[in-house]
Formats: C-alpha cells, sequence, structure tokens
C-alpha cells in the first residue's frame, strides 16, 4: 500500500510539472528530443532554405508526440550546419496538441554568441507588463544525438492569442486578427493609398485567414491612413486604432535595451506581430525575434525617433513623450532591483543567470557558430551592460526633461 501511495503521488507530480509553464520556465536547461529519418534530417539541413515539412517524433520530459511537422526556420540565420526549427505539433493531425500548444520554435540564436539577447529580453517585456512569448533554453537531440543549445519560443498563434487575451478572442469564426509583419523594404507607417494589397504584401494574417480581404487588411489601411491624416492635437483619432500608449511604452523598452532592428530600426518597422481585437479595441503589438537588443551600452534614447511616422508624431506629444521617459526610467527602475542575497540589479544578475546556465552546454555544442572564447567576450560585455545601462539611460533621461540646462555627460567611458 506504501509502495501503491508512492506511485500515485510520484506520477501527480510529475504530471504537475508537465506544463506549459513548466516547459517555458527558464530556471533549468530543458531536454527535447527528436527522432526523425536519417534521409529526412541530412534533406531538411541540405535544403534549409525550403520550408518542406517533414514527419518526426517529439519527447519532453517522458511525453511524447507522435507524427508532429518540423521544418527549416528563420531568415538571416537559415543554415543547414545548426537548422532553425519550427515545430509542429499538428500539421499531419489536425487535433493533435502538446501541452496545449500547435506549434513553437527551436531558435538556433545564429546571429547572438551569447544566446541569450532575445529570452532576456522577452523577459523584460513581460516584467513590464507587455505581452510577449515565453522562452527557455534547451539542449537538443536529433536521434540521441546532440545537436547543440536551442531556444525555444512561444509560437506568436492562435493559442498564444488565448493565453495572452482570453479563448473568446482565440475563437476560429469570432475571435479577433494577428498579423505577423514581414519586412520587405524599409517602411515606417507611411501611408499606402486605398489598395489593400499595399498592406497584405507587409501583413501576413494567423488568424481568420479566410475572411474577405477587407474584413482582413481594411482595419490595418484605416489604422495607417489615420495615423497620417490625424490632425488632433493628441492623436485620439489613431488611438481608436492602435493603443498609441503602448506602443510608446513597447518603444522604450527596445530603447532600453539597445534595439537595432524593431520598431525604429536600421532597416525600418522589424519584428512585431499585431493583434486587433474582436471587439474593436485599439490594436496591440507584440514583440518578436530579439536578437538584436543590446547593441550599445550608450545606445540613444532618441535613437531614429524622427524615422517612423507613428513615433515621431507621439514624440511631439508632450503626454506621449512623458509615458515613453517614464517608461525608460522605470526599466532602470526595475533592472536596477537587487536580489535578496545579490546586490546586483536584476538584469544583470539575470543576464549571468542564463549564461551560467548554458555555458556547458555552449562548450559542448557540436555545431555553434561561434568560438568559446566569443561565447565568453560576450557574456562579459552583456554583464557589462546589465551593470551600467541603467546609470546611463537615467542620465539622458533627465537631459531630456532639462533641454535648457548644461547637458550631463552620458557616457560609459
Amino acid at each position: 500500500m506504501i509502495g501503491l501511495l508512492f506511485l500515485v503521488a510520484f506520477s501527480a507530480d510529475a504530471a504537475s510539472a508537465q506544463t506549459q509553464d513548466a516547459f517555458f520556465q527558464g530556471d533549468s536547461l530543458q531536454d527535447i528530443r527528436l527522432r526523425i529519418s536519417a534521409r529526412d534530417w541530412q534533406t531538411l539541413k541540405a535544403n534549409a532554405g525550403l520550408d518542406t515539412y517533414y514527419p518526426a517524433d517529439l519527447t519532453w520530459h517522458g511525453i511524447t508526440a507522435r507524427n508532429i511537422g518540423i521544418r527549416s526556420r528563420g531568415n538571416t540565420t537559415r543554415n543547414g550546419v545548426k537548422p532553425g526549427l519550427r515545430v509542429d505539433i499538428n500539421r499531419y493531425l489536425s487535433d493533435q496538441e502538446f501541452l496545449g500548444l500547435k506549434a513553437f520554435a527551436l531558435d538556433n540564436a545564429y546571429s547572438d554568441a551569447s544566446l541569450v539577447h532575445e529570452s532576456v529580453t522577452m523577459k523584460l517585456f513581460a516584467k513590464m507588463g507587455l505581452r510577449a512569448p515565453r522562452e527557455a533554453h534547451a539542449r537538443l537531440f536529433v536521434n540521441n544525438e546532440y545537436a547543440g543549445v536551442y531556444v525555444i519560443v512561444e509560437s506568436i498563434d492562435r493559442a498564444f492569442v488565448g493565453h495572452a487575451f482570453g479563448a473568446a478572442e482565440a475563437d476560429v469564426e469570432r475571435g479577433g486578427y494577428l498579423f505577423e509583419y514581414q519586412w520587405t523594404r524599409p517602411y515606417g507607417f507611411e501611408d499606402l493609398g486605398s489598395s489593400l494589397e499595399a498592406y497584405a504584401e507587409l501583413f501576413t494574417p494567423k488568424t481568420r485567414e479566410t475572411d474577405s480581404m477587407s474584413a482582413v487588411y481594411g482595419g490595418i489601411r484605416d489604422m495607417v491612413r489615420t495615423i497620417n491624416d490625424d490632425s488632433s492635437v493628441d492623436l485620439s483619432a489613431t488611438r481608436e486604432h492602435l493603443d498609441v500608449a503602448e506602443v510608446v511604452k513597447y518603444l522604450a523598452i527596445e530603447d532600453f535595451l539597445g534595439e537595432i532592428d524593431g520598431l525604429v530600426g536600421e532597416w525600418g518597422l522589424h519584428n512585431f506581430y499585431l493583434y486587433r481585437f474582436r471587439d474593436g479595441r485599439p490594436a496591440q503589438l507584440i514583440p518578436w525575434d530579439k536578437d538584436s537588443t543590446f547593441s550599445s551600452v550608450d545606445h540613444s534614447i532618441d535613437y531614429h525617433l524622427d524615422t517612423n511616422t507613428l513615433v515621431a508624431r507621439a514624440m511631439a506629444i508632450p503626454e506621449l513623450r512623458r509615458i515613453y521617459l517614464d517608461t525608460l526610467t522605470a526599466c532602470a527602475t526595475l533592472a536596477d532591483e537587487p536580489g535578496e542575497s545579490d546586490p546586483r540589479g536584476w538584469l544583470e544578475r539575470e543576464i549571468d543567470r542564463e549564461i551560467g546556465l548554458i555555458s556547458t552546454a555552449v562548450a559542448s555544442d557540436p555545431v555553434v557558430p561561434f568560438s568559446l572564447e566569443e561565447f565568453e567576450a560576450e557574456a562579459i560585455r552583456l554583464r557589462q551592460f546589465g551593470h551600467l545601462r541603467s546609470s546611463l539611460v537615467r542620465c539622458q533621461v533627465a537631459n531630456s526633461l532639462d533641454p535648457s540646462g548644461i547637458p550631463q555627460a552620458c557616457s560609459a567611458e
């Protein structure tokens, strides 16, 4: 009887640990196993530029999802040495789920020598109260062979919408409209005219895809045209379409972390999803693909603010400019929060913790694109960023709030 009770208790504990939250918790390094035909795996790697799916089995913590689909993913990071992967749970079995997920990504972090840019960034977004995909680090094994360290990234899809905004928003027929922004050229919310096709080129629907063209894209066209035509002193007409105050907060978080490939990046708008609510509430942005944060500890809080139509107009409104500066200050305060037994701020501690979590696995990664010396050098740079960034941002904010005074020298030198 005692043995039976122990078994029941053990099974209950194991079941409780097998949840989405456990899958994305970053306190330990996950182990993910894929079993796939050796020929298919080699073909996937040899044709990494294609989106061809291949059948595989997925195992994590004793849970196996069979006959899932995997394919190569990524933009500039696609390669056949350490391919980024999209894991589609219901590719071949329409009702299949894994911990309630329909899909997730295995990011190879091929442009990030530290492998922690994106995971730390998404944590800060979440701690600041904005919706962001959950992420965790994992060792991937393919056919029982170690395939390297990856970042598990929650897919922005209908399941995410349900998790973030509620089941009604995720309804197949009556839910909201989710779009992934597709970079095709530098763009900053300029008016593209009345043609819906111009907006369809930039915004790919991820829900309600079979609705009429006008139902899917009419709201985006109206939003963009309003941004450009809004003559109100506080962008009130634009705020009916888009949560402008939250966009300003979103931008402040990006700029606090030195993002150069986001809303006002080097190449125009990039790396976000847009969600339009079913009940007509103002749309919101969701961050995505944050490998380009932590560019420089001296990153200016006025970086490229004049290159985006919406942002330039928002920054000219004192109320919205103040929200931007207040959010930067709030990021600095949060980043500097000491631990119970560690006086270092949260940002420096989190960078250090995640680096420590993966360092051994990175050292043994058979296909890591960076040397161990490069990994360690980037880790040092990021710790320094975490240590200094808050004070530098506070200095820049103070100068912005007192433009008539003698500006402080805000530099890490």
